[in-house]
C-alpha cells in the first residue's frame, strides 16, 4: 500500500509538472504571436510559370508591422480595381520592394512614391506593389509577362545584383508556408522550421561562391537581361527600371560587388537608373535595416527618389 502511495504521488508530480510546461509553452507562444506575429505567416502559392505566387486577400501583423495582400496578391491596403479612372502604376521586385515585416504597408517606397505624385496630381495615381520575396530576375521576368490582367499604364522595376546570383525557386524551395500552422502552439512550431531551415541548410549544403559576378557569365546575364527586356516589351506599357544597391556598394570604397551587372544593365536596358549616385550623400543608418533591406526612413527616400525621376514619363 506505501509503494502505491508512492507511485501515485510521483506520477502526481509528473502530471502537474507535464500541465506546468504545457502552461508555461502555451504562454510563451502567445508572447511570439503578439510580440512578432509567429505563428500567423503570409501564405504563398505554387504557380508552374512563377515557381510561387502570394495568396491574395491576407492580412498580418509580423513585428508590429500590418502587411496586407489584396486581391490581386500585391501588398497594397486596398484592391487592385477599386478606382479604375486611375492612373495605375505597378511596381516589380523581389524582398526589397516587397518591404518584408521591417515596415508596414503605409511605409513602403510602392506607397510613398504615390503619396508624392498625388500631393501635386489630385490624387489620380495608384500604386500596386507586386514585390515578392526571394524572386529573381527570371521570377520578375515570368511575373510580368504571365498575368492573367494587364490592366497598369505604366510599370516600375526594382532591381537587386542578388537578383541576378540566385536561381529560380519553386514553393518547395524555399522556407514559406502553404497553410495556416496547424497546432496548439503555431509560433513555437514557426520558431522551430526556422531554425530547422537553417540548420538543414547547413548540414546538407556547401554554399562555396564568392557572390561576384564575373565576365565569363556574360552570356548567361545577357540571356536574363533579353528576357527581361523582351518582356517589358511585350508587356507594352511605359516602363522605369531601377538598380538598388547594396549598402556595401555605396559605403564601401573598396567594394567592387556587382559593378559588372550595373555594367550590363546600363548598356542593355532602356530607362535604366543606377540608384547608387543618388544615395551616396546619406548615412547608411538613413537607408538599411540590414545590407540589402531598406528601413522606413530608406523607403521614404527612395520613394521620393522615384517619384521625381518618373515624373517626366508621367506628364
Amino acid at each position: 500500500m506505501h509503494k502505491f502511495n508512492n507511485l501515485k504521488y510521483i506520477i502526481s508530480i509528473f502530471v502537474i509538472l507535464f500541465f506546468f510546461i504545457v502552461l508555461l509553452l502555451k504562454f510563451l507562444d502567445i508572447y511570439l504571436n503578439s510580440t512578432y506575429g509567429l505563428g500567423n505567416p503570409i501564405l504563398y502559392e505554387p504557380s508552374n510559370k512563377h515557381g510561387y505566387l502570394i495568396k491574395p486577400n491576407q492580412t498580418v501583423t509580423r513585428k508590429g508591422n500590418i502587411i496586407k495582400i489584396n486581391n490581386r496578391g500585391m501588398r497594397n491596403d486596398e484592391n487592385w480595381e477599386i478606382n479604375n479612372t486611375n492612373y495605375k502604376i505597378l511596381f516589380f521586385g523581389d524582398s526589397v520592394t516587397y518591404g518584408g515585416s521591417i515596415v508596414s504597408n503605409k511605409d513602403l517606397f510602392t506607397t510613398k512614391t504615390c503619396e508624392i505624385l498625388n500631393s501635386t496630381n489630385n490624387n489620380i495615381y495608384q500604386c500596386g506593389n507586386h514585390g515578392v520575396n526571394g524572386y529573381n530576375v527570371e521570377s520578375i521576368t515570368r511575373l510580368i509577362k504571365f498575368r492573367n490582367v494587364i490592366d497598369e499604364d505604366f510599370v516600375v522595376v526594382t532591381l537587386i545584383g542578388n537578383d541576378f546570383e540566385r536561381s529560380f525557386h519553386n514553393i518547395m524551395s524555399q522556407p514559406f508556408w502553404n497553410k495556416n500552422i496547424p497546432s496548439f502552439f503555431p509560433a513555437l512550431v514557426e520558431v522551430f522550421f526556422i531554425f530547422f531551415e537553417s540548420f538543414k541548410n547547413k548540414i546538407k549544403y556547401n554554399f562555396i561562391n564568392s557572390g561576384y559576378p564575373v565576365p565569363n557569365d556574360e552570356k548567361y546575364y545577357l540571356y536574363l537581361i533579353r528576357n527581361f527586356n523582351e518582356a517589358l516589351e511585350l508587356n507594352d506599357k511605359k516602363f522605369a527600371i531601377f538598380y538598388l544597391p547594396e549598402s556595401e556598394e555605396i559605403f564601401e570604397i573598396k567594394h567592387q560587388k556587382n559593378n559588372y551587372i550595373k555594367f550590363l544593365l546600363k548598356n542593355n536596358l532602356k530607362n535604366f537608373y543606377d540608384l547608387s549616385e543618388d544615395l551616396k550623400y546619406f548615412n547608411k543608418k538613413d537607408l538599411y535595416h540590414d545590407s540589402v533591406h531598406l528601413n522606413k526612413n530608406g523607403h521614404k527616400i527612395i520613394g521620393k527618389i522615384i517619384s521625381s525621376k518618373i515624373q517626366n514619363f508621367l506628364n
